[in-house]
Formats: C-alpha cells, sequence, structure tokens
C-alpha cells in the first residue's frame, strides 16, 4: 500500500522499538522518513535504504530548543518539505508524590511535553507550506489508567493530550488544513516494555499490542484516510481502559 506516496515525515525516539516500527510502517506505504533519537538509529534508517526505502537518521534530543530547527530544515531539503510528524520520543520514571524529585519531573515533561511543543511549533512552517500536514504525538492510556507511580509520565502525557487539541483548533480556525491528533497505546510488547506484563489479564482483548499495530495507527491518522479527524485522542490499548 502506497498511502503515504508523496509525504515527507520525521519521527522522533525512532531508534527502536514503537518509532522503528512507525518508521518503517511510514516508509512501507511510500514517504521518506527522518528519523531522530538521541540513541543511535542509523543502523534502522540502513535497515530501511537497504529495503528499497527513503530514510535518514540524525541524533537529536527533542527537548533541546535550538535541535529542531537544524533537524528540520536538512530533512525538507533533502525530502522537499515536510508533511508528518510524529512525536514518539518519551520517558517514564515511575515514581509517587511522596518519592518524586522535581528535576525528574522538569526532565519528564522536557522529554513527553515540551519536546512535541517544540516540535509542533517548528514544524507548523514547513506543514503550511505544503498546503497542510498531520501531526501525530504518542500520549498514552495512563492519561485515563491511572497508577499512583505514574505521577510525572501520565501527566505529562495527559498535558501533551491538552496541548494536542489546543494545537488542531489552532490551525483549523486558521486554515492551516493541519491536522493534530493523539495516540494512547497501552502496553506493547517491545524491548523497553518486555513480551510480558501483569497487565495482560486485565486487557479485554487478552494480549498486550504489537509495535506493527501502533504504527497501523499512526499511519491512519497520517494519510488522507483521516482527512476529516482532528482534536481526537485514539486509544489504542486492547480495552484495557475501559476495563
Amino acid at each position: 500500500m502506497t498511502r503515504l506516496q508523496g509525504k515527507v515525515a520525521v519521527v522522533t525516539g525512532a531508534a527502536r522499538g514503537l518509532g522503528a516500527a512507525i518508521a518503517t510502517r511510514l516508509c512501507e506505504e511510500g514517504a521518506a522518513v527522518m528519523l531522530t533519537d538521541i540513541l543511535d538509529g542509523e543502523e534502522t534508517s540502513q535497515r530501511l535504504r537497504d529495503a528499497g526505502h527513503q530514510a535518514a537518521f540524525t541524533v537529536m534530543d527533542v527537548a533541546k530548543r535550538d535541535a529542531w530547527k537544524p533537524v528540520l530544515s536538512d530533512t525538507a531539503s533533502r525530502f522537499g518539505g515536510i508533511d508528518i510528524l510524529v512525536n514518539n520520543a518519551g520517558v517514564y520514571r515511575p515514581a509517587t508524590i511522596e518519592t518524586i524529585d522535581l528535576d525528574d519531573l522538569i526532565d519528564v515533561y522536557g522529554i513527553n511535553l515540551f519536546g512535541p511543543m517544540l516540535g509542533m511549533q517548528a514544524v507548523i512552517p514547513y506543514m503550511r507550506e505544503r498546503g497542510g500536514g498531520s501531526i501525530i504525538n504518542i500520549a498514552s492510556n495512563a492519561t485515563d489508567f491511572i497508577f499512583p507511580e505514574t505521577i510525572s509520565y501520565g501527566s505529562s502525557k495527559a498535558a501533551l493530550a491538552n496541548m494536542t487539541k489546543a494545537v488542531a483548533v489552532h490551525c483549523g480556525r486558521q486554515g492551516y488544513r493541519i491536522r493534530a491528533n493523539s495516540i494512547h497505546p497501552g502496553p506493547h510488547a517491545t524491548a523497553m516494555m518486555g513480551t510480558d506484563s501483569p497487565l495482560v489479564q486485565r486487557i479485554p482483548l487478552g494480549r498486550m499490542g504489537t509495535p506493527e499495530e501502533l504504527a497501523a495507527t499512526v499511519v491512519y491518522l497520517a494519510s488522507d484516510d483521516a482527512a476529516f479527524v482532528t482534536a481526537t485522542e485514539l486509544f489504542v490499548d486492547g480495552g484495557l481502559i475501559a476495563a
């Protein structure tokens, strides 16, 4: 399938796990993809190029204000523009209200919330030049499925979901034809999460999700199939928040 033929995407946190699966599926659907991460993602990028796709990798810390401009400029120069931004980079540090450290909270917010904010702010001019675009922020079902230990992670993702809606409404009312949506994954089988979890028995579908299933959801929101979908929270958790 080539629903994204001629489109250009930037995916953060793309060296491994969900981000690598997202970048792979975007390429398979015809998009040129710039992978970014603080980890080395050149192997993932090379694998995509060996498969005949347009892909490149650059190191980027999403929380650094000055990091976004050169990455987006390089992406647009290399591939001709930017149509899709997937803010996937994130960090989870378990803590409760009694154990959390303010510096850790600020660091989590820097990656999970301020990074996507900087990315959205920086990418809008590029999308406007292309006549529209799709911003997809990877939040979490922790926005609604609450554990005491997710005080920093869950609250950062809840703020990201709210910010996504604000961006969507702003862009819509400005006539930019830029859509913004958040995806809220539950447990997925990745190297970070593992292939099993105590939560599995609580998931109505009886299993963890796969990175490929999440990537398919990203492609839907990135494509014209979702042309009338914006300011939406899409939960991909096997029904966990409803259980």
